[in-house]
Order: structure tokens, then C-alpha cells, then sequence
């Protein structure tokens, strides 16, 4: 009895043996290891640092790139919108050149012809027909710029258009030749046979000129001005065997519904 009582004994002793805990073990290895870092780097500090480098380096890299992630998204942001910004400004250049290319064209096509130095007042186009009056032009010139009445006013080329009916401080109203019922002393064909034209409205003239004179439709007819310019075409001879004079229709040469620059002269009309 007395020997199964001790194995109950030394079994029960063997149930309840105490064991340490994992976090105890855990905490004692890693005092020993601090202890051991602490006395390497101590006694031998190169060593230390060639050894725990590679993991500071890493370390490092990684925070590193994370900046240079979001250095790229904030640096493509703004370069996108520098990229918007420059188009813009492209867009508006180009239409600055179109713009001058086009005022270019103009002023060549103006001026390009003219031969003889003419004082002149180079005049924009404010208002044509149909928004003027028919066969009236409004420009932008006035007196305060030497713009005077009865000044004679040419379009592309030099073409004869007309003269200054009314000028104000600003801005002027040319009458054209062709408005209706003026008349307006002109030569026609080769021979400068002398005509009056009859303005006809829209550019239009009418002439009579005695039958057997000798002009062809395709002649050119002029007027009063600086050099000897042709203001309108022959595109038709009347003529009734009953009456002494055939009657022209002339085509004006300048469209006026599409002139925008004018030159007026200052010098004195006659």
C-alpha cells in the first residue's frame, strides 16, 4: 500500500510540473539577443554596421520610391496642365496668324498695283450693303485723319470706287459711282471714247455711246483718278436700228459686297 501510494505521488508530481510560459521564453530570447547585438557593437562596431546595412539600404529604398511614386503622379498632373495651357495659347497664335495672313492678303491685293506715290488714308470697311445702304460704304476714317469730302476712294488694286460724301470726326460715308442715278464722266474701249455712266445700283452702270462707235462687249471703262484703272467692264452693246445711240451694260469690276480695305486720297478733289 504504502509503495502505491509514492507512484500515485510521484505521478501526481509529474501532472503538475510547472513550465514556463512562451511569452517568458520569448522576452528571455530577446534580451539575450539584445545583449549580444549590444556587446558586437560594442566590441566590434564596423562589423555591426557592415551587417545590419543591406536591411537599412532596403529600408530606405523602399521609403524612397514611395516619394517617387507620388513625385510622378504630382509631377504628370502638372505637366498635363502646362500641356493644356500651351495649346491653348497655340490655338490662339494660329488664329492670330490666320488673322494677319488674311489682313496680308488684303492689303497686297490693295496696294500691290499702285505705281505712282498718291497721298493717301488707308480706311477699314465698317459697313457695305446690304447692311449699309446700296452703294454706300461706311469706313473708319474721318477728318481727324485727313479724310475730306468729294475725296476720291479706291478699292483692291487701285480700282475706282467712288468718293467721300460725308466725313465726321471718326468715320466717313462713301458714295459709290454705281449708286443709282449718279453720273459720273468715264472713257470706254481703245479709243477713250468719251461716255457718262449711269450708276444702276449694286455696282451696275448703264452708257450710251453712238452706234457706230467702235467698242465690244469685254471693253473696259474708266474714270477720273490717279493713273488710268478700269471701274467696270462692257458685258453687253443695245443698239435699235430706230435710234442713233447703243446702250452699254457694264459690269462693275470691284465687288463691293466683299470689300473690306480702302485707300482714300487727301489730296484735293478738283
Amino acid at each position: 500500500m504504502k509503495k502505491s501510494s509514492f507512484q500515485r505521488a510521484r505521478g501526481f508530481g509529474r501532472s503538475v510540473r510547472y513550465t514556463s510560459p512562451p511569452s517568458l521564453r520569448v522576452g528571455a530570447i530577446a534580451i539575450v539577443v539584445l545583449i549580444v547585438m549590444g556587446t558586437v557593437r560594442t566590441v566590434f562596431p564596423d562589423a555591426f554596421s557592415a551587417l545590419f546595412s543591406p536591411f537599412w539600404n532596403a529600408g530606405s529604398a523602399a521609403t524612397a520610391s514611395v516619394g517617387s511614386v507620388g513625385t510622378f503622379f504630382t509631377d504628370k498632373d502638372t505637366l498635363a496642365r502646362e500641356r493644356e495651357r500651351l495649346q491653348i495659347e497655340n490655338d490662339g497664335l494660329k488664329a492670330q496668324n490666320a488673322q494677319l495672313a488674311a489682313r496680308t492678303q488684303d492689303l497686297t491685293r490693295l496696294l500691290g498695283t499702285r505705281t505712282e506715290s498718291v497721298p493717301a488714308v488707308l480706311a477699314g470697311v465698317l459697313a457695305r450693303p446690304p447692311v449699309s445702304p446700296y452703294d454706300v460704304l461706311v469706313i473708319d476714317r474721318g477728318t481727324t485723319e485727313g479724310v475730306a469730302s468729294g475725296a476720291h476712294v479706291f478699292g483692291n488694286g487701285g480700282t475706282p470706287l467712288g468718293t467721300v460724301g460725308v466725313a465726321s470726326e471718326h468715320s466717313s460715308r462713301v458714295l459709290l459711282y454705281s449708286a443709282p442715278g449718279r453720273e459720273t464722266t468715264a472713257w470706254v474701249g481703245q479709243a477713250r471714247i468719251p461716255v457718262v455712266l449711269i450708276g444702276q445700283g449694286s455696282g451696275a452702270f448703264t452708257a450710251r455711246v453712238p452706234r457706230d462707235a467702235t467698242v465690244v462687249v469685254g471693253d473696259e471703262v474708266y474714270v477720273e483718278g490717279p493713273g488710268a484703272l478700269p471701274v467696270g467692264n462692257i458685258i453687253a452693246v443695245e443698239s435699235d436700228p430706230s435710234a442713233p445711240k447703243s446702250t452699254l451694260r457694264i459690269r462693275p469690276v470691284a465687288n463691293l459686297f466683299s470689300v473690306t480695305w480702302v485707300t482714300v486720297s487727301t489730296t484735293p478733289a478738283l
